[in-house]
């Protein structure tokens, strides 16, 4: 990706998804007008914590990486609606995640958990399904909603 890309600084929607980035180059974190970010499906092993500069993300793809925990920044996304962390290699979801509270939609499916903790329950704008799955079983929760 060329550094040039820094210089879309009015850029609201970027689609990288579906190719073999590694990394994520420093300029994009320069965006910081992006809504809405798919990093999805790429060769991922870690986020860096420059993500959490992108504070007016409303969206986020990062399914179909080798992500195997989430940086802290992340949860500094207070705005985000749209979480989707399908098929990553999560055994475990930080506390933190539930404090955004903001989320509509959050797919947690075809990961390594065993069990969403009771603090889903703090997610209570969560309308779209969520699922999750493991090796050995597959759990889904469709429509999941909660008293406002």
């Amino acid at each position: 990706m060329p550094a040039e890309i820094g210089q879309l600084t009015r850029l609201t929607s970027l689609d990288i998804s579906s190719n073999q980035l590694t990394a994520l180059p420093a300029e994009l974190f320069q965006l910081t007008s992006l809504t809405s970010l798919d990093i999805s499906s790429n060769q991922l092993t870690a986020l860096p914590a420059e993500i959490g500069q992108l504070t007016r993300l409303t969206s986020l793809g990062i399914s179909s990486n080798q992500l195997t925990a989430l940086p802290a920044e992340l949860f500094q996304l207070t705005s985000l609606t749209s979480l989707n962390l399908w098929y990553s290699q999560l055994t475990a979801l930080p506390a933190e995640l539930f404090q955004l509270t903001n989320l509509t939609s959050l797919d947690l499916g075809y990961n390594q958990l065993t069990a969403l903790p009771a603090e889903i329950g703090q997610l209570t704008r969560l309308t779209s399904s969520i699922s999750a799955a493991t090796d050995s079983r597959r759990c889904r929760w469709n429509s999941f909603n909660s008293p406002a």
